[in-house]
């Protein structure tokens, strides 16, 4: 294993570190993009239930013991009550803006590293063609063993550009996937939250 990466040259090692990299975000991403965290049902029925009940200070209270992504936004609905309707639309909206950078935070990178990790690797293979045919110049072609020894060397970097980018790029679309989903419903519960608190409903 360690010759396989030693014959990929410095590529491999570039390829290595964003395969380190991509795993990284992915199970921190994972981990932060769980509904639980994001959008906790029950929680988002507890704050409204509050609210309807006339307990705005108990519904404070409970978005600030959450801190989940819907909870922050409710709980500054909650701190804003007493602006026109059209204001705190505003308000939410920049909160909301904030929020979903904050879910989308990191996913690029992961998008960067799908695109540029094949080309990583087709840069690895053509380092290495290079040093096949400056062995052929000097060498002659007679020796086939050696030549396609060189050209499976060269190929090792494109093969491993592309097991990190295809993994890489599942995930990238997954994330971006989930992150506009909750995006969605995050507006939904916005606009229903402020319904609620200009007893509209």
């Amino acid at each position: 294993m360690y010759e396989f990466i030693l014959q990929g040259g410095v590529v491999m090692f570039v390829l290595l570190g964003c395969s380190v990299l991509a795993l990284t975000i992915i199970f921190e991403r994972s981990w932060s993009l769980r509904r639980s965290v994001v959008l906790p049902t029950r929680d988002i029925e507890e704050i409204e239930k509050a609210v309807l009940a006339g307990k705005v200070e108990d519904a404070i209270a409970l978005c600030k013991q959450r801190n989940t992504a819907m909870s922050r936004i409710l709980w500054v609905a909650l701190q804003n009550r007493g602006v026109l309707r059209p204001v705190m639309k505003e308000i939410l909206e920049e909160i909301g803006r904030q929020e979903v950078a904050h879910l989308e935070r990191y996913i690029g990178v992961l998008g960067l590293i799908a695109a540029i990790s094949p080309l990583l690797g087709l840069l690895g293979t053509v380092i290495g063609m290079i040093e096949v045919f400056s062995v052929i110049s000097i060498e002659g072609v007679g020796k086939a063993g050696v030549l396609a020894g060189g050209i499976s060397k060269a190929l090792n970097t494109t093969a491993v550009g592309l097991t990190v980018a295809i993994p890489a790029l599942v995930a990238y679309r997954a994330f971006e996937a989930r992150v506009n989903r909750f995006v969605v419903e995050i507006e939904q519960h916005a606009l229903r939250f402020v319904e609620l608190l200009k007893g509209e409903r």
